[in-house]
């Protein structure tokens, strides 16, 4: 009888060929009662095949790439960018760098190989892998060598099809300089044969098309060290070089070393026919990383993807427990045709014996490479879960928290952890300190619970950052799933360990946390801040005569709705992060010095929403909330719509109309516009009302102090700061019709040093 699968958590690490096709086969077909978590520094996965065609220029950078978070969002799996640098294999733990030790049930490597840098001087070679660190240095090299002519010598150390390939690509991405003498490409292998794995007319062929790219092929030229100067052979032979390129043979990566798993002889992990660790029959290997105890198998793409299949197969039976499901054995699929790139869109095809080289090969070898890709980036993205709106959420968490139970999970985070079971707990205010609490609550937009936590805190800190108040404690409420129980220990120990980093690097300790039952994992944090009355910025407006400054690029709220449907590149998502983790406690720190009279941190209501407060006068009060700031504004603002910073990506969403839910009660903000209908077809109109999430301040600067406020705002890391308005004062009319009335306006460019000028002569 089969065993219903229990809550059991399946760590992937790696995004290799056959973790990628893991992941699609579950997307297709997912097994309930497991979860699945891929755990890789890069949030692409490239595909090797076409990496020559993207070094002659074939083929873009994205074009290459497997887009690992958005495969995950349609396999229903969690994405985790992280380096994991250690295993505990008897405690089930994966160590990952600068985070918590994360758990597994069943455990699967697929990390890939690196080349083999046992040379003498390797470490001034430039690897090929990891492709992306590669592609920057091969784009800087060919800049350089098409602006600047002096003769360059570039050698490529292994002779293999890899190297082959790469030496044709090259050489055809510098054909000019190469043609003319001026760029030397070097090709050196160890042995004699050029590539040893072909036969003789494949390699007859091969080297006709080396030789038609003026490349200069080093037989029986075996590196033995690699100087700045060139590189030396075993023979004692010396090639001056500018720059050598290492494409050896595959070596395992170092830190398996201290796994605890058993290895080959040259560091790989042994598996047996099942793709099992030996002696460990709960973690699985597979891709270059594995070596099979009963003899080598070739390490290529279409074995790694074969072992994809499997592994997908083998991880099924073992969650089910099902007596007559047996594990697979891997079976090395039959010799493929063997296709390289020849430079200009040539390809080489080789197969038992016989080979050909020409224009239709490479057509055909890119439609292959182009449906390959298809397969995963194209994948059905589901639907996000149900979950309440953040509004309502709000309101129900604030009804329960009073009378909140301590959680069965809570209690086994840590013993020294906040005790919910405290009850009430007394808020301390410092003499001569004004207590600012701010309250803030979001849904994740990453399936990471650390890097979930470390969001939330941000948000919540940046309230007190944008008023003026130095943190003192946060209280959190944190919304449990209970669809896996048994996981979500797990997850919580991850949201608060994330949560509370960002909280104690700015000094404000978690003193209190709740705990409910929810549809998702979330968090509610509650951050009481004090601050001197004097120094306090709320309640404050901006002067007519300030200069409106931003610190960080608007746009995470459409990026966010777009990568929740699969429509955002992982690119543009990782540089959104970058912005969002980046604290606004400096920036707030500058504003202060440079007297800033008014700050607000931009948040879900959008750069327009929060604009309009500080425009208004603090005892003005309206019966209309949806005009409540238009109209009783008592400063206007022009905004430069060229000025204004957007996250890469950010247009395109926008002009998808992929927008965030609360984007819609945003647009009631556009009435302060005086010029909405000019603007109605372009994405600026979109982006003024677009929801931020770890948003960057918006402050009123006086006009003297906004360039040595931008000098210091971009020398503290805020590179994207810039003078996005300019406030004046309002006209006062006592024509309700009047458009004045409307105190924003939105034009395309502006100087705001000129028109700082034109205010102090006409109020001088």
């Amino acid at each position: 009888m089969q065993e219903p699968p229990q809550q059991r958590d399946i760590v992937l690490i790696g995004g290799g060929h056959s973790h990628v096709t893991l992941l699609q086969k579950w997307a297709r077909k997912p097994l309930p009662g497991a979860r699945l978590t891929l755990i890789s520094p890069q949030i692409q996965s490239a595909y090797s095949g076409m990496l020559p065609g993207m070094v002659a220029g074939h083929y873009g950078y994205s074009d290459i790439h497997i887009d690992l978070p958005r495969l995950c969002r349609a396999a229903g799996a969690r994405f985790i960018q992280a380096c994991a640098h250690q295993l505990h294999p008897d405690q089930r733990l994966v160590s990952l760098l600068g985070r918590p030790d994360l758990p597994f049930d069943l455990l699967s490597l697929d990390v890939g190989a690196t080349p083999d840098r046992s040379i003498t001087g390797s470490e001034l070679s430039i690897p090929v892998k990891p492709i992306g660190h590669f592609h920057r240095y091969w784009q800087q090299l060919k800049q350089q060598l098409f602006d600047q002519h002096a003769p360059f010598k570039l050698g490529i150390v292994g002779g293999g099809v890899g190297g082959c390939e790469l030496a044709m690509a090259m050489a055809w991405a510098l054909e000019e300089p190469v043609y003319s003498g001026r760029v030397e490409i070097h090709l050196l292998q160890g042995s004699k044969k050029i590539p040893p794995e072909l036969p003789l007319l494949a390699r007859q062929l091969l080297a006709r098309e080396l030789t038609r790219l003026n490349i200069r092929v080093h037989r029986n030229w075996r590196v033995s060290e690699i100087t700045h100067r060139g590189v030396h052979s075993e023979q004692g032979q010396f090639l001056a070089l500018n720059k050598a390129l290492l494409c050896t043979e595959a070596a395992a990566p170092p830190w398996l070393a201290v796994s605890g798993l058993a290895l080959d002889d040259d560091g790989f992990v042994l598996v047996d026919d099942h793709l099992r660790v030996s002696g460990k029959p709960y973690i699985f290997a597979s891709g270059d990383l594995a070596s099979f105890a009963r003899g080598p198998v070739p390490k290529s793409a279409a074995c790694a993807v074969h072992q994809g299949e499997l592994l997908y197969r083998n991880l099924c039976v073992t969650l089910q427990r099902c007596p007559r499901q047996k594990l697979a054995a891997f079976r090395p699929p039959r010799k493929p045709v063997t296709l390289i790139s020849c430079g200009n869109q040539r390809t080489l095809a080789s197969h038992s014996g016989i080979a050909a080289v020409g224009e239709v090969l490479w057509r055909w070898k890119d439609y292959r490479n182009r449906r390959f890709l298809q397969r995963f980036n194209e994948l059905p993205v589901p639907p996000p879960p149900y979950a309440p709106s953040p509004m309502a959420q709000s309101a129900a968490l604030h009804h329960l928290a009073p009378q909140m139970a301590p959680s069965r999970w809570l209690q086994e985070v840590t013993d020294d952890g906040p005790n919910p079971a405290d009850g009430a707990t007394a808020i301390v205010v410092p003499e001569g300190k004004r207590l600012l609490q701010h309250i803030s609550m979001m849904r994740s937009p990453v399936a990471d619970p650390w890097l979930y936590g470390r969001l939330c805190a941000l948000n919540a800190l940046s309230g007190s950052f944008a008023s003026g108040a130095q943190p003192g404690e946060a209280r959190a409420l944190v919304t449990l799933s209970g669809a896996m129980p048994e996981l979500a220990r797990w997850d919580m120990q991850q949201l608060l360990d994330g949560a509370e980093r960002e909280l104690r690097h700015h000094e404000c300790p978690l003193v209190d946390t709740h705990t409910c039952e929810g549809h998702e994992l979330q968090l509610a944090l509650t951050v009481n801040g004090f601050a001197e009355p004097a120094k306090s910025h709320t309640g404050q407006t901006a002067r007519p005569g300030d200069c409106l400054i931003l610190t960080k690029p608007l746009g995470n709220g459409t990026l966010f709705a777009a990568e929740r449907q699969g429509h955002a590149r992982a690119r543009w998502i990782q540089q959104s992060l970058e912005y969002m983790l980046q604290s606004n406690a400096t920036a707030a720190g500058i504003f202060h010095r440079h007297h800033a009279t008014a700050v607000a941190s931009i948040g879900s209501s959008g750069l327009l929403g929060h604009l309009l407060p500080l425009l208004s006068a603090p005892s003005v009060q309206s019966g209309s909330p949806e005009l409540d700031h238009c109209h009783q504004a008592s400063r206007g603002a022009t905004l430069f719509a060229d000025a204004l910073p957007i996250l890469p990506g950010a247009a395109c969403t926008l002009d998808q109309g992929w927008l965030a839910p609360v984007h819609r009660d945003n647009l009631r903000y556009l009435t302060a516009l005086q010029n909405a209908v000019a603007w109605e077809i372009d994405p600026t109109l979109q982006l003024l009302a677009d929801p931020q999430v770890c948003g960057g301040l918006l402050a009123s600067v006086p006009a003297v102090q906004v360039a040595p406020c931008l000098a210091a705002l971009h020398a503290a890391g805020c590179r994207q700061a810039a003078v996005v308005g300019f406030v004046d004062a309002l006209p006062t009319t006592p024509d309700p019709l009047d458009e004045t009335l409307q105190p924003v306006y939105l034009s395309q460019s502006g100087d705001w040093r000129a028109m700082a000028a034109r205010y102090l002569e006409t109020t001088s």
